[in-house]
């Protein structure tokens, strides 16, 4: 038995428009379910932020160039896992 493991970055919208629009929960629901729909199943769900400080800047600069109104913002990520059933 061959088990098969993939990693998936969910990214959410920032800004006023991330807050108002975004719903975390849904994103993750939809994700997780188009992932079953092809074979994988989550096994574990770690949110992400960027500790990068050049993105961070970046972000940051996106912000203040859209007065506050958009910027991509923190997500999750998500381990994946499928039994191929093939022997090693």
């Amino acid at each position: 038995m061959a088990i098969k493991n993939k990693v998936v970055r969910l990214s959410l919208a920032g800004g006023l428009i991330g807050l108002l629009t975004t719903n975390p929960r849904r994103a993750l629901d939809d994700l997780i379910d188009q992932e079953n729909q092809r074979g994988w199943g989550a096994i574990q769900i770690q949110p992400h932020r960027t500790t990068n400080l050049f993105v961070i800047l970046l972000q940051l600069l996106v912000l203040l160039c859209t007065l506050g109104l958009w910027t991509w913002g923190a997500g999750y990520l998500v381990l994946f896992q499928m039994d191929t059933g093939a022997p090693k």
